[in-house]
This record gives structure tokens, C-alpha cells and sequence, in this order.
């Protein structure tokens, strides 16, 4: 039976990168599309109020697509938009964190400064390649396949050198994952993730190191939930290798936190010390501070600066960055959410401003509401997930003014993007006292995640469908995001309790990863 082919144009992408268009008035994803594109296309995968297709044939071409100068990016997951003009790309960043200021904030805010990448390719210092049956590449776009990738546009040339090289080491099989690591000099600090332990590299050696590489490591990594588990065993050449932002050096080990774009990184930087107006008097935490790369820099200028940070060999690398550059910051290695109020009581260190730079997952609730506990003069607030910023900045707005906030174009070409954002303390002067009895109390949502109306928000607004109270917690329950006991329990006996339909169970998976929750 001939496949049904269907005819549109692409309006919107998804938080994924995938062109939108409708079919009865349903979303469909198509990988591939741009806005503005009409398509043919056939349906692959039908649910009942979405569904995710295949182009076959772009009917007219939108006037902001673009030649992309990957001959990968038809399969490839690395990119989203190396087909779509860049003054686009940035409008459509700009547009997708106002809407989530809106209508996840429920902040009457929008973006104040778009500030582009220097560099559009070759820009990434830092890239996983899968290895398979030989082979190394990345993963297809929405799937575990494996993409054969035998030069990349994003990363360094020297990167690439290594890559090429990478391609005839006898012992490829053996390999699960190559790290490459490449700093402002083209330095590479170089990390195979070896299946049956211990490895010889005589065969390429040689090779790699007229290359530039300066570091070798194995990582024994027998788990696919990280790409590397914390054994490392240095086979060649020096503990690190260098990097430089603001013209201060960086000590870069294996699992060291550091961005990914240099010269972007250093727009960015710029930025958030614009928001933060560091003077000489003030005592500022940095918190997720990495290898100490923001606080050195605020540090610089005069201030107390300490940095937090869970991950110790960083926090070895920030003291040692700070000793070497000279510059007098103090690095405490523990929890963000633990270790500030630690400080905070037990040493009596109060800051006055704050730094928060936290992952894709957003802060930590009990960060959040020590924040709104004691509040600070300015807090600046770094995310690379504009979604779990706007759920963050929902619960400190009743405590801070978020007073604006910049886009940084930190990975181009891909949807991702960075902002920041500054708040101030509210005069409370100005605010009203409200006494809440413990009925009014008991209802109100204090945590940290998307709450279960936003879920249901989100679900409604893309899918069309509306999904219970119930469901949202079945699906949290299967990813480990375990509801309290007894949670909505029927309080009759042997009462059946409804499996979540697939279509909505995918749904609700979908909103969870938009707000950081898996």
C-alpha cells in the first residue's frame, strides 16, 4: 500500500531543533525542515495528537534556508541549524527565551541583548565520539545509531588532525568513546574510554604527537549513563593542558567544566560582570564555579570572591589557577545547596552578591529556597537551559526583582543557547506581609521541578492533549523521580488505577526533558 503524503510549511521548531508544521491541526516534527520551508512529507510515527514525519521533497525552499556546509548534517545529531541563516537562528533564540519568561516565569520581560559568536564553526574546545564495530562518529539525530565522522566543522583543526589519526589505530574495536580536548594554542589533551581496561597506543603515538597532543588518558568506563566514569589513568605526556579566557590562564584535566566556546565565553563573561558591578568591598560566591574560570575574573578587579564547586579535581584546578595567575579567590569543594549555607552560618561569611552558573537541570531546590531565605544584593544567573531558568526564576521572583536579561549565542548552529540573567533584592519596605493559614499553606508548590500545572501546560499547548495529575506521576515514578507515598491514592479498596496511554506517557517524557527534570 502506497504511504499517504501530506503537504506543508514548516512554522516553528521544536526544543530539539526539529521543523514544525500541522496536519488537522496537530503538531508534526520533521527533521530537516526550516521555517518557512513547504514540504511533502509522509508520516512515520502517528500518536494521537502528534505525530513525527520524513520529508521527501522541500516543494519551495524558505528564503532563510541556507547551503550547509556539512556533508554529515542530513543524519548527524550534532547540529540543528547549519541550514538555516544565522540572523534567523538568533531571532528564533531570542523569541523561544522571551516566550519562556512569559509563560514559564510569568515575568513581563524580554530579552535585552542578543550577543552573537565570534566564530559560527570550529569554535567547540571539547568533543565525544562514540566508537562502533571500528567506526567513530556521533549519534544520529534522535538515536543511539551511530553517525561514521571523519572530520567535524565544529571542532579545532587540530582536533580534527587527531580524529583523522584516531581512524588507524589498530585497537579501535576496543574503544567505546574518544575525548578530545583542544585549547586556544590547538593543544589537545586526548581521552580513549577503553572497553577491556589497559591499552597500547604505540601504533598512533607518533602521529598524534606531531599533532600537538600533549595528554593521553584511558578511562575505564564500564556504564553508558556518563561519558566517563571517574577512573583515569594518564598513559602520555602532562597533567593538562592550558586554556585562556580574559587573559588569565586555566589549568584543563580530563573532567574539567569549561566552556565550550572560547570567544563566546568571554562575551558572556563580559556580560555577566556588567550585571554584577563588582567593587572592591564586596564578598560575592560563585556558585558551580568549575575551574574557577568566573570567579578568578571577578576577582580580578578587587572583590572577595569564593567559588563552590562539586567536583574536586576542579577545585584542585581553580586553586592552582588562582595561585598561578596570582589572583586571591578561595575555592571550597562540596554541594552548591550544602556548602553556601555552611559558609554562610558556620564562618559567617554573608556575601552580598552571588554567581550561580548551575547544569542543564537548573538549581537545586534547596539552593533555591536558602536564595529566597537570605536574599543577596544581586544575583546573576548563568543557564545553559533558558526552560529550568524560567521554572527558577518563577519561585526567586517572589523575592528578587529580575530586573533583564541577555542571550548569549553560545553554541551556533544548534538550538542550545546561554543566558544571563540579573535580579536584585525587593525592598521589602514596599511589599506586604500576608499572614497564610496551614489549609492555604498546604497547597502551595514549593518545589524546585516544573510543577504539575506547568506540566500540563506544556503538554496542552504543544500536544493538545490534557493529562491527569496521575499520569504526570506515573511517568515521574518510572524515571526515578519518585512521588511521596500514597500520592493521590483512591480511598476505596482494590481500586484500579489507570496506565497512562503511550501517547500521553511520550508527552509528558517530553515536557519533563524540556524542564530539566530527566
Amino acid at each position: 500500500m502506497a504511504e499517504n503524503k501530506f503537504r506543508g510549511e514548516i512554522i516553528d521548531f521544536d526544543f530539539k531543533g526539529l521543523g514544525m508544521t500541522k496536519l488537522n491541526g496537530s503538531p508534526v516534527f520533521l527533521n530537516g525542515g526550516v521555517i518557512g520551508d513547504e514540504v511533502e512529507y509522509i508520516v512515520t510515527k502517528k500518536k494521537k495528537n502528534f505525530a513525527k514525519g520524513e520529508i521527501l521533497k522541500i516543494l519551495k525552499k524558505s528564503k532563510d534556508r541556507v547551503e550547509s556546509p556539512c556533508p554529515y548534517f542530513k543524519d548527524c545529531g550534532g547540529c540543528d541549524f547549519l541550514n538555516y541563516s544565522d540572523d534567523k537562528e538568533l531571532k528564533w533564540k531570542e523569541a523561544d527565551v522571551n516566550k519562556n519568561l512569559n509563560k514559564l516565569a510569568g515575568l513581563d520581560l524580554e530579552v535585552e541583548e542578543v550577543i552573537d559568536s565570534p566564530d559560527k564553526t570550529h569554535y567547540r574546545n571539547n568533543m565525544q565520539f562514540q566508537v562502533s564495530d571500528g567506526k567513530i562518529g556521533l549519534f544520529a539525530k534522535n538515536s543511539k545509531e551511530i553517525v561514521p565522522i571523519k572530520t567535524c566543522i565544529m571542532q579545532k583543526d587540530s582536533a580534527n588532525q587527531v580524529l583523522k589519526i584516531m581512524w588507524n589505530y589498530k585497537k579501535l574495536k576496543d574503544l567505546k568513546r574518544i575525548g578530545i580536548r583542544a585549547n586556544y594554542k590547538g593543544d589537545i589533551l586526548l581521552i580513549l574510554v577503553s572497553k577491556r581496561g589497559r591499552l597500547e597506543i604505540k601504533d598512533v603515538l607518533s602521529d598524534l604527537i606531531d599533532a600537538g597532543v600533549k595528554s593521553i588518558y584511558l578511562n575505564y568506563n564500564k556504564e553508558d549513563k556518563t561519558h566517563y566514569s571517574r577512573e583515569f589513568e594518564k598513559i602520555y605526556g602532562d597533567d593538562t593542558i592550558e586554556e585562556r579566557l580574559l587573559g588569565i590562564n586555566y589549568k584543563i584535566s580530563p573532567e574539567s567544566f569549561f566552556q565550550i566556546n572560547g570567544p563566546a565565553t568571554e562575551k558572556l563573561y563580559k556580560k555577566a560582570i556588567d550585571y554584577l558591578e563588582p567593587k572592591d568591598d564586596d564578598k560575592i560566591y560563585d556558585l558551580y564555579c568549575g575551574v574557577g574560570s568566573i570567579s578568578l575574573s571577578v576577582a580580578k578587579s578587587g572583590p572577595e570572591v569564593i567559588g563552590i564547586e562539586i567536583v574536586e579535581s576542579a577545585v584542585d584546578d581553580a586553586r592552582e589557577n588562582a595561585d598561578k595567575n596570582n589572583i586571591p579567590a578561595r575555592f571550597v569543594h562540596g554541594p552548591a545547596e550544602e556548602t553556601i549555607e555552611k559558609l554562610w552560618e558556620e564562618e559567617k561569611i554573608a556575601p552580598n552578591k552571588i554567581i550561580v552558573d548551575p547544569p542543564r537541570k537548573g538549581l537545586d531546590e534547596k539552593l533555591v529556597n536558602f536564595l529566597k531565605e537570605n536574599p543577596v544584593e544581586r544575583l546573576v544567573y548563568i543557564s545553559c537551559n533558558p526552560a529550568t531558568q524560567a521554572r527558577d526564576l518563577k519561585s526567586l521572583k517572589k523575592v528578587y526583582k529580575v530586573e533583564k536579561i541577555s542571550v548569549v549565542n553560545l553554541f551556533p548552529n544548534t538550538a542550545h543557547v546561554e543566558t544571563v540573567a540579573l535580579l536584585s533584592k525587593l525592598n521589602t519596605e514596599h511589599h506586604l506581609d500576608i499572614e497564610i493559614g496551614e489549609d492555604e499553606l498546604s497547597e502551595i508548590d514549593f518545589s524546585k521541578d516544573a510543577t504539575y500545572g506547568e506540566i500540563k501546560k506544556y503538554v496542552l499547548d504543544k500536544y493538545g492533549l490534557k493529562v491527569s495529575s496521575l499520569y504526570i506521576a506515573q511517568i515521574k515514578r518510572k524515571h526515578g523521580l519518585i512521588e511521596r507515598e500514597n500520592y493521590n491514592f483512591s480511598k476505596k479498596e482494590n481500586q484500579r488505577v489507570p496506565n497512562c496511554p503511550e501517547e500521553k506517557e511520550k508527552a509528558i517524557e517530553d515536557a519533563l526533558e524540556h524542564f530539566g527534570m530527566i
